[in-house]
């Protein structure tokens, strides 16, 4: 009986790991899109977090909604160089430094009123 507890928590630790990194992942793909529809590609087009859409939610917010993965996902591309931030606090993505993996899904994605 104590073997199947045990199976099951960790049955249940390892599908609450996958579940955050899926989610994670898919929030990453979705902060690259965002800066491809508002044009955020390079200094010129550098936006605020308020622009994107990508800021802290506030606590009541926080209470409300499902956790949203962005703001995670928003600090690993920082901390990978993906985007960057200039001197007055504004985001911008240097796309070619996204990985391959991300630049396949990029193209997999329908334009939403975006001409290349």
């Amino acid at each position: 009986m104590v073997f199947l507890v045990l199976i099951v928590m960790v049955i249940a630790l390892g599908g609450s790991l996958y579940v955050r990194t899926f989610l994670t992942r898919r929030a990453i793909f979705k902060v690259v899109e965002i800066f491809f529809q508002h044009n955020a590609l390079g200094m010129k087009g550098a936006k605020t977090r308020h622009e994107l859409g990508l800021e802290r939610p506030d606590f009541l917010q926080r209470m409300m909604k499902p956790r949203d993965y962005k703001q995670y996902a928003l600090q690993i591309l920082i901390k990978r160089d993906i985007i960057l931030e200039d001197e007055q606090g504004k985001l911008y993505m240097v796309e070619e430094r996204l990985d391959q993996n991300l630049r396949s899904k990029r193209k997999d994605m329908p334009s939403q009123g975006r001409s290349v």
